[in-house]
Parts: structure tokens; sequence; C-alpha cells
């Protein structure tokens, strides 16, 4: 509508004078006051609103809690100070989010409680050339303690470990940048660092154990950080963009497509191969995905063995295979085809072989 107001009304300058005129005559009191159906907009998500969404709808649903505290630490001469600081003990700006996380599962440890699974996702503070600090958002979680709640079944649930941080820091990656390639590269063994997250090959994050002031009933505490985007000093964005960049059109939500629950019996056995150390437990599960086809349903890594019978330079990885056929109840000669050919393909490509029993 192309609305021209009065001459002798004066007071209509502006559109929300006219919105106001409108509902003046309309009536206050027969305006609903239950929310409508709205008329959606045609401005995309800041790509950094999208992302944290994403990241904790994945995480919460993997069982961690999101914590959101304040970024002071009481930090070194390699930590931005505050001028005017709350407190002298927490005088510096967090270089890491898992500073942070340490502190509350100290706190937790303090009150008797052992199993933390906690993430955040906040701003680290580095020192900038110019007097304002370089600024960084990040997502990082830590866990410790028991890895699911305990069952009448399973009175001690097993404890977190680096692989479980391991799984947990994939999931982190695939949720914060979908479709690129993440790798996770082992570290040298020294210190606390386990893995270097690395996203379309350039180092984004880490996976290391978390060094603790605990008490000795406490089980090894895991973290994980990944940076996000770093965030601009500049105090106005330019047009069309924001303080992460330009705006970009959201990716699209994978809708999960139904399948029935299956019919027909599984066939499931397990493999023990003797994997050389340069040959990575995706490159076996690449190699077995391949021909195993598509019978394969499930292929699930459960054992590692390095010890006594194990060749120099190889080391024992037992994988779960589970196979099955939509219509019909597969053969005995067919599940041993699978097998001699899976066999046949990782000896010919990787030189991994079956471990004799």
């Amino acid at each position: 509508m192309h609305v021209v107001a009065p001459t002798w009304r004066r007071d209509l300058v502006a559109e929300v004078d006219l919105v106001e005129e409108v509902a003046r005559l309309h009536g206050y009191d027969r305006l609903p006051d239950e929310i409508r159906p709205y008329r959606p907009g045609t401005s995309s998500d800041a790509p950094m609103w999208a992302t944290a969404a994403r990241l904790r709808e994945r995480l919460a649903g993997a069982g961690l809690l999101e914590a959101r505290p304040i970024p002071f630490v009481a930090g070194g001469d390699e930590h931005v100070r505050l001028l005017n600081p709350l407190a002298e003990n927490e005088a510096h700006l967090r270089r890491t989010l898992l500073e942070t996380l340490a502190r509350r599962a100290e706190h937790n440890l303090a009150h008797m409680q052992g199993n933390v699974r906690l993430f955040e996702i906040g701003t680290v503070f580095g020192k900038g050339e110019d007097v304002l600090p370089r600024e960084e958002v990040r997502v990082a979680l830590l866990v410790m303690g028991e890895r699911h709640p305990p069952h009448f079944t399973d009175a001690k649930p097993p404890a977190f470990d680096a692989w479980d941080a391991k799984a947990l820091a994939e999931l982190v990656a695939a949720s914060a940048v979908p479709g690129a390639t993440t790798r996770l590269v082992p570290a040298d063994g020294a210190g606390d660092l386990l893995w270097t997250i690395e996203i379309d090959g350039t180092a984004a994050g880490e996976v290391r154990q978390v060094p603790l002031d605990a008490p000795v009933w406490a089980s090894p505490a895991f973290g994980v950080e990944l940076s996000l985007a770093h965030t601009s000093n500049a105090d106005v964005a330019p047009a069309g963009e924001h303080a992460h960049g330009g705006a970009v059109a959201p990716a699209r939500r994978p809708v999960a497509s139904f399948r029935a629950l299956p019919s027909t019996p599984a066939a499931e056995f397990d493999l023990a191969l003797l994997v050389p150390d340069g040959v990575t437990a995706a490159d076996v599960e690449r190699v077995v995905r391949d021909a195993a086809g598509e019978l394969l349903e499930r292929l699930v890594a459960f054992d590692l063995f390095e010890g006594a019978g194990i060749p120099a330079g190889h080391r024992s990885v037992a994988w779960r295979l589970t196979l099955r056929h939509p219509e019909r109840t597969l053969r005995d000669k067919e599940i041993e085809g699978r097998r001699s050919r899976i066999l046949s393909a990782l000896q010919n490509e990787l030189n991994v072989r079956q471990r004799s029993t």
C-alpha cells in the first residue's frame, strides 16, 4: 500500500506512526495476544550463528552439557591483561576454551563429581598487533568419568578414553564444516597432545589429555578444541557483511530417509587383522567397505592388541562385520565368498593379512 498522510496530520511522519494509528482505530483490545504465523524473510542467517546452532544440537545429542562461563583466567605474561579486572586472581583473558573448562571440571571434582561432559562455544583472546586483542570464536569440549550412566546390567560403565575424544572430535569437525575433508593427525607422543585436527589440509584444532588438579580417584580428562572463525575488531562491518565475513546462504539441512526394520537375519563374523604401523584404520575401513559391497550393513573396530605374538612393526586390530540381504537369508557360500574377497583386497592394497589363531 502507498499511503499519503493528510496535511493536517503532522504527527504522521514515519511508517511506525501509521501502524500505531491503524492499531488505535482497529482497537488495541482486538489485537491477538498469541503468536501468529509469520512470513519468512529473505536475509540468510549469519554463518557463525548457523554453525553454533548446529554444533549445539549435535553435542547436546551426544550427551554433553553446555557451559557459559566468563572468559577470565589467572593467566600470565602470554595472556591479555584487563585494565580494570573484576578480581585480581582472574585478571587476564583466556587463550583457549579448555582453560575455562578445566577449571569447571576441577570445581566438579572438588564436589565429588567425577563424571563431566561439558562443551562451550565462545571467544578466546590473543595479543594483537595494535591495542585491541585478537579475538577468535572456538568450540571446545571436555569429557571424563563414566562413558554412560550406569545400568543394572553394567554396574561399572567404562570410562572415557582417548578414542572417545577422537570420535567426538570427528563429530565436531563434521558439524562445524559440513562437506570438508577432515583428518586427525596423530601426535608424536610427547606431551598431552594426542591428535591435530586438519580441515581441508589446514590445522584447525587439537585433541589432548587435559591436566587437572584432581584427586587420585578421578579418571583422566580429555579435551577437544576447534577454531571456527576470527572476529574483526573493525568498528563497523562493510555493507552486506558482518564480523565473520560476507553473508552466505545456509547449507541445506540433511533429511534422514526412512528405512524399514530388516526382516531377514544378519550374518555376523569377526576379522583379526595384522595391520602395519603405517596403515591407518580409516584405510582398512575403506578397503573393507569397497570389497564387501552392498551387503555390508555395519563395520566396527572393537579391539586393538600389541605385544607378544604380534610381528614387529604391526598391530592386531579386530573388526566385526555385519552382512545382510534385504530380501533373503544369506548362504554360507556367499558369506565365505565376501570374506575371501575382503582378505584378498586387504592383502593386495594395504599388505594387511589375517591374524592366525
